[in-house]
Protein backbone atom coordinates (compact mmCIF):
# COMPACT_ATOMS: atom_id res chain seq x y z
CA UNK A 1 0.00 0.00 0.00
CA UNK A 2 1.57 3.49 -1.23
CA UNK A 3 1.51 6.81 0.89
CA UNK A 4 -1.75 8.11 -0.88
CA UNK A 5 -3.25 4.48 -0.59
CA UNK A 6 -2.53 4.90 3.26
CA UNK A 7 -3.84 8.62 3.48
CA UNK A 8 -7.42 7.51 2.14
CA UNK A 9 -7.83 5.36 5.00
CA UNK A 10 -7.39 8.35 7.61
CA UNK A 11 -10.57 8.86 8.18
CA UNK A 12 -11.02 12.79 9.51
CA UNK A 13 -8.95 13.77 6.18
CA UNK A 14 -11.44 14.45 3.31
CA UNK A 15 -9.29 13.18 0.54
CA UNK A 16 -11.99 11.46 -1.61
CA UNK A 17 -11.37 13.44 -4.26
CA UNK A 18 -8.44 15.90 -3.76
CA UNK A 19 -5.41 13.10 -4.08
CA UNK A 20 -6.66 11.71 -7.19
CA UNK A 21 -6.28 15.29 -8.77
CA UNK A 22 -2.80 15.78 -7.13
CA UNK A 23 0.48 15.37 -8.81
CA UNK A 24 3.32 13.74 -6.95
CA UNK A 25 5.09 17.06 -6.40
CA UNK A 26 2.07 18.32 -4.97
CA UNK A 27 1.12 15.33 -2.91
CA UNK A 28 5.31 16.06 -1.73
CA UNK A 29 4.13 19.68 -0.45
CA UNK A 30 1.27 18.27 1.22
CA UNK A 31 2.62 15.30 3.39
CA UNK A 32 4.94 18.45 4.27
CA UNK A 33 1.64 20.26 5.34
CA UNK A 34 0.69 17.06 6.99
CA UNK A 35 4.18 16.97 9.03
CA UNK A 36 4.40 20.47 10.21
CA UNK A 37 0.50 19.48 11.92
CA UNK A 38 2.55 16.65 13.42
CA UNK A 39 5.22 18.08 14.70
CA UNK A 40 3.70 21.42 16.15
CA UNK A 41 0.45 19.52 17.69
CA UNK A 42 2.11 19.13 20.69
CA UNK A 43 3.42 22.66 21.53
CA UNK A 44 -0.26 23.70 20.35
CA UNK A 45 -1.66 21.03 22.92
CA UNK A 46 0.04 22.60 25.80
CA UNK A 47 -0.52 26.55 24.66
CA UNK A 48 -4.10 25.51 24.88
CA UNK A 49 -4.15 24.04 28.04
CA UNK A 50 -2.38 27.08 29.33
CA UNK A 51 -5.02 29.34 27.93
CA UNK A 52 -7.55 26.95 29.60
CA UNK A 53 -6.50 26.59 33.10
CA UNK A 54 -5.58 30.63 32.71
CA UNK A 55 -9.11 30.77 31.95
CA UNK A 56 -8.08 33.10 29.35
CA UNK A 57 -11.05 32.79 26.85
CA UNK A 58 -9.64 35.28 24.56
CA UNK A 59 -6.55 33.28 24.18
CA UNK A 60 -8.34 29.90 23.82
CA UNK A 61 -10.19 31.48 21.15
CA UNK A 62 -7.16 33.28 19.44
CA UNK A 63 -5.89 29.65 19.23
CA UNK A 64 -8.24 27.34 18.07
CA UNK A 65 -8.64 29.83 15.67
CA UNK A 66 -4.88 28.86 14.37
CA UNK A 67 -5.62 25.42 14.85
CA UNK A 68 -8.53 25.61 12.36
CA UNK A 69 -6.38 27.27 9.92
CA UNK A 70 -4.05 24.32 9.76
CA UNK A 71 -6.68 22.06 9.87
CA UNK A 72 -8.16 23.64 6.57
CA UNK A 73 -4.96 23.78 5.06
CA UNK A 74 -4.42 19.39 5.49
CA UNK A 75 -8.07 19.02 4.63
CA UNK A 76 -9.63 17.96 7.77
CA UNK A 77 -12.79 19.49 6.79
CA UNK A 78 -15.31 18.33 9.27
CA UNK A 79 -12.73 19.07 12.22
CA UNK A 80 -12.44 22.74 10.94
CA UNK A 81 -16.13 23.01 10.77
CA UNK A 82 -16.98 21.91 14.47
CA UNK A 83 -14.29 23.95 15.50
CA UNK A 84 -15.62 27.21 13.81
CA UNK A 85 -19.11 26.38 14.96
CA UNK A 86 -17.96 25.60 18.84
CA UNK A 87 -16.16 29.34 18.22
CA UNK A 88 -19.20 31.31 17.56
CA UNK A 89 -21.35 29.60 20.45
CA UNK A 90 -18.06 30.44 22.90
CA UNK A 91 -20.13 33.95 24.14
CA UNK A 92 -22.90 32.09 25.42
CA UNK A 93 -21.16 28.98 27.28
CA UNK A 94 -19.56 28.50 30.58
CA UNK A 95 -15.86 28.02 30.96
CA UNK A 96 -16.01 24.79 32.46
CA UNK A 97 -18.11 23.50 29.08
CA UNK A 98 -15.60 25.31 27.30
CA UNK A 99 -12.97 23.25 29.23
CA UNK A 100 -14.66 19.78 28.09
CA UNK A 101 -14.94 21.15 24.21
CA UNK A 102 -11.18 22.02 24.53
CA UNK A 103 -10.04 18.60 26.30
CA UNK A 104 -12.35 16.48 23.54
CA UNK A 105 -10.83 18.97 20.76
CA UNK A 106 -7.79 17.83 21.74
CA UNK A 107 -8.24 14.57 21.99
CA UNK A 108 -9.48 14.41 18.65
CA UNK A 109 -6.37 15.96 16.91
CA UNK A 110 -4.30 14.44 19.04
CA UNK A 111 -5.52 11.03 17.11
CA UNK A 112 -5.31 12.45 13.91
CA UNK A 113 -1.78 13.10 14.77
CA UNK A 114 -1.15 9.16 15.56
CA UNK A 115 -2.93 8.43 12.33
CA UNK A 116 -0.88 10.70 10.24
CA UNK A 117 2.36 9.10 11.40
CA UNK A 118 0.84 5.83 11.74
CA UNK A 119 0.49 6.31 7.76
CA UNK A 120 4.16 7.43 7.04
CA UNK A 121 5.77 4.76 9.34
CA UNK A 122 3.71 1.88 8.00
CA UNK A 123 4.88 2.99 4.49
CA UNK A 124 8.97 4.66 5.05
CA UNK A 125 11.78 1.94 5.32
CA UNK A 126 11.82 1.35 9.24
CA UNK A 127 9.94 -1.92 9.15
CA UNK A 128 7.69 -0.25 11.43
CA UNK A 129 3.83 -0.67 11.29
CA UNK A 130 0.93 -2.66 12.69
CA UNK A 131 1.02 -6.34 13.73
CA UNK A 132 -2.09 -7.45 13.04
CA UNK A 133 -4.87 -5.49 10.68
CA UNK A 134 -7.88 -7.72 11.65
CA UNK A 135 -9.01 -11.12 12.50
CA UNK A 136 -10.58 -14.00 10.98
CA UNK A 137 -12.43 -16.14 13.43
CA UNK A 138 -16.38 -18.39 13.15
CA UNK A 139 -18.68 -15.79 12.51
CA UNK A 140 -21.08 -15.09 15.57
CA UNK A 141 -17.89 -16.02 17.76
CA UNK A 142 -17.75 -14.12 20.63
CA UNK A 143 -14.55 -11.94 20.42
CA UNK A 144 -12.05 -11.17 23.87
CA UNK A 145 -10.21 -8.12 24.87
CA UNK A 146 -7.67 -8.14 27.12
CA UNK A 147 -7.68 -4.07 28.54
CA UNK A 148 -4.87 -3.54 30.80
CA UNK A 149 -4.70 -0.11 32.83
CA UNK A 150 -3.59 0.79 35.92
CA UNK A 151 -6.42 3.82 36.42
CA UNK A 152 -9.43 1.07 37.05
CA UNK A 153 -11.78 4.44 36.31
CA UNK A 154 -10.25 4.27 32.25
CA UNK A 155 -11.09 0.55 32.18
CA UNK A 156 -14.62 1.61 33.10
CA UNK A 157 -15.00 4.24 30.55
CA UNK A 158 -13.47 1.53 28.18
CA UNK A 159 -15.86 -1.28 29.15
CA UNK A 160 -18.55 1.53 28.81
CA UNK A 161 -17.72 2.99 25.21
CA UNK A 162 -17.51 -0.79 23.84
CA UNK A 163 -20.99 -1.51 25.49
CA UNK A 164 -22.97 -2.00 22.01
CA UNK A 165 -19.71 -3.86 20.73
CA UNK A 166 -19.87 -8.06 20.61
CA UNK A 167 -17.19 -8.88 22.74
CA UNK A 168 -16.09 -10.09 26.42
CA UNK A 169 -13.61 -7.42 27.95
CA UNK A 170 -10.99 -9.15 31.05
CA UNK A 171 -9.76 -6.00 32.81
CA UNK A 172 -6.50 -5.71 35.00
CA UNK A 173 -4.30 -3.25 36.52
CA UNK A 174 -0.68 -4.21 35.11
CA UNK A 175 1.16 -5.88 33.40
CA UNK A 176 2.04 -8.41 35.62
CA UNK A 177 -1.80 -9.08 36.28
CA UNK A 178 -1.95 -9.76 32.35
CA UNK A 179 0.53 -12.13 32.46
CA UNK A 180 -1.02 -13.95 34.79
CA UNK A 181 -4.15 -14.05 32.91
CA UNK A 182 -2.73 -15.44 29.53
CA UNK A 183 -1.80 -18.70 31.36
CA UNK A 184 -5.51 -19.53 30.72
CA UNK A 185 -6.34 -16.62 28.05
CA UNK A 186 -5.69 -16.44 24.37
CA UNK A 187 -7.37 -12.66 23.40
CA UNK A 188 -8.15 -11.89 20.23
CA UNK A 189 -7.24 -8.16 21.29
CA UNK A 190 -5.01 -6.36 23.93
CA UNK A 191 -5.49 -2.71 24.59
CA UNK A 192 -2.89 -2.07 26.72
CA UNK A 193 -2.10 1.56 28.54
CA UNK A 194 1.53 2.57 28.10
CA UNK A 195 2.19 4.87 31.23
CA UNK A 196 2.14 2.30 34.07
CA UNK A 197 4.04 1.90 36.57
CA UNK A 198 5.91 -1.20 37.30
CA UNK A 199 5.74 -2.77 33.98
CA UNK A 200 4.56 -0.18 30.89
CA UNK A 201 2.65 -1.11 27.85
CA UNK A 202 5.37 -1.30 25.81
CA UNK A 203 7.67 -4.01 27.71
CA UNK A 204 4.22 -5.88 28.49
CA UNK A 205 3.84 -5.74 24.57
CA UNK A 206 7.11 -8.09 24.49
CA UNK A 207 6.37 -10.40 26.67
CA UNK A 208 3.04 -10.96 25.46
CA UNK A 209 4.60 -11.32 21.76
CA UNK A 210 7.28 -13.64 23.56
CA UNK A 211 4.46 -15.82 24.73
CA UNK A 212 3.69 -16.23 21.42
CA UNK A 213 0.49 -14.38 20.92
CA UNK A 214 -0.10 -12.60 17.63
CA UNK A 215 -3.57 -10.56 18.32
CA UNK A 216 -3.60 -6.94 17.58
CA UNK A 217 -2.22 -4.33 20.21
CA UNK A 218 -3.84 -1.20 20.66
CA UNK A 219 -1.96 0.99 22.73
CA UNK A 220 -3.84 3.39 25.31
CA UNK A 221 -1.95 6.62 25.14
CA UNK A 222 -2.64 10.40 25.42
CA UNK A 223 0.59 11.09 24.00
CA UNK A 224 1.15 11.96 20.22
CA UNK A 225 4.78 12.66 19.91
CA UNK A 226 7.12 11.79 16.95
CA UNK A 227 9.44 9.24 19.34
CA UNK A 228 6.16 8.04 21.13
CA UNK A 229 4.54 6.68 18.20
CA UNK A 230 7.16 5.32 16.54
CA UNK A 231 8.25 3.44 19.95
CA UNK A 232 4.65 1.68 19.94
CA UNK A 233 4.95 1.18 16.40
CA UNK A 234 8.13 -0.47 16.69
CA UNK A 235 6.68 -2.86 19.80
CA UNK A 236 3.96 -4.17 17.57
CA UNK A 237 0.97 -1.21 18.18
CA UNK A 238 -2.32 -2.23 15.48
CA UNK A 239 -3.85 1.02 16.28
CA UNK A 240 -4.27 3.75 18.92
CA UNK A 241 -7.28 5.03 21.46
CA UNK A 242 -5.93 8.88 22.90
CA UNK A 243 -7.23 9.48 26.75
CA UNK A 244 -9.28 11.42 27.68
CA UNK A 245 -11.83 8.58 25.60
CA UNK A 246 -13.67 9.13 22.62
CA UNK A 247 -16.64 5.99 23.05
CA UNK A 248 -17.39 6.17 19.34
CA UNK A 249 -13.92 6.80 17.91
CA UNK A 250 -12.52 3.76 20.22
CA UNK A 251 -15.97 1.55 19.70
CA UNK A 252 -15.15 2.34 15.46
CA UNK A 253 -11.38 1.51 16.03
CA UNK A 254 -11.82 -1.45 18.16
CA UNK A 255 -14.16 -2.69 15.47
CA UNK A 256 -12.55 -2.28 12.62
CA UNK A 257 -9.82 -4.54 14.34
CA UNK A 258 -12.03 -7.37 15.52
CA UNK A 259 -13.57 -8.16 12.08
Amino acid sequence: MNIRQRLYTIADLALASRLQLMTDIQVDMYIEQLNSFVETFPEEDAKLKSAMEKRDIGAVIRRLTLIRETLIGIHADSLADECWERLNSFDRERPEKIEAYVLFFLSTLAALSIDIQVAFLADGDSGAGPAKGGLTKAAGATRSILAVDDDTFFLDTFKSALKDVPCRIIGVTSGLAALGALKNLSPDLFALDIDMPGMDGIELAKEIRALGHDAPIVFITGNATREYVAKCMNAGASDFIIKPINPQNAAGRIVKLLG
